[in-house]
């Protein structure tokens, strides 16, 4: 006669942020766990066989040197902040660079090799192509207006734009368009107004308003 033993293991995960309350003791020579959970307002008593404390993961105290080198940006918990949580959850808004893992937060060991992978195909999309093409989006220094104070360069969170020190006698601002990403930052920034978006200079906003007020 054929005997079959049944197991039924039973785990309970606790998470800190729904608890308010917890204690460990040990009651005939068993443990007992006594919480307050915050979700139904109760307090709950368990008699696990064992008990388990997940460690807290806290960012590389390094990550804002990397931030600034990469120049991607960081959350306030110190983790890498990807481009959209939905649209672009592996893309930095810096073209190149991808992110997963740990990098970005505490996470599942199954979903850091999910993104690693799509982090890969993403870095394998541009490898791939022979040429990259540049967005046409992208600012225009006026070099009559620029007085070369350098303003824009310090401001340009992708550093896409330098003075040119080739003429001191004629300080310009010069921009790099395969580094613009035409997000308008120096256009608002220039003192001098001297910089403008292509295809979206004053002239051609002046005239899509004209043409609006018009046609009501």
């Amino acid at each position: 006669m054929l005997k079959l033993l049944l197991l039924i293991c039973s785990i309970v995960y606790f998470f800190s942020n729904a608890i308010s309350y917890a204690e460990v003791k040990i009651v005939n020579n068993k443990l007992e766990l006594s919480v307050q959970d915050g979700v139904l307002d109760r307090q709950l008593i368990l008699h696990p066989d064992i008990i388990v404390l997940s460690n807290a993961i806290v960012a590389d105290p390094d990550n804002g040197k990397l931030a600034k080198l990469l120049k991607v940006p960081l959350g306030k918990d110190g983790f890498f902040l990807e481009a959209h949580v939905k649209l672009r959850p592996l893309d930095f808004a810096t073209e190149g660079i991808y992110v997963c893992g740990l990098a970005q937060g505490p996470k599942f060991i199954d979903e850091t090799i999910s993104q690693a992978c799509g982090a890969v195909s993403r870095a394998c999309t541009v490898l791939s192509k022979k040429i990259l093409e540049a967005g046409g989006v992208v600012s225009s220094v006026d070099e009559d207006l620029c007085g070369g104070c350098g303003t824009c360069e310090t401001i340009c969170p992708y550093n896409a734009i330098t003075v040119d020190f080739t003429d001191p006698s004629n300080l310009v601002a010069r921009v790099n368009e395969i580094l613009c990403k035409g997000c308008g930052t120096c256009v608002g920034g220039c003192p001098e107004k001297a910089i403008s978006m292509k295809g979206f200079s004053k002239k051609q906003l002046m005239a899509q308003i004209t043409a609006m007020a018009e046609g009501e």
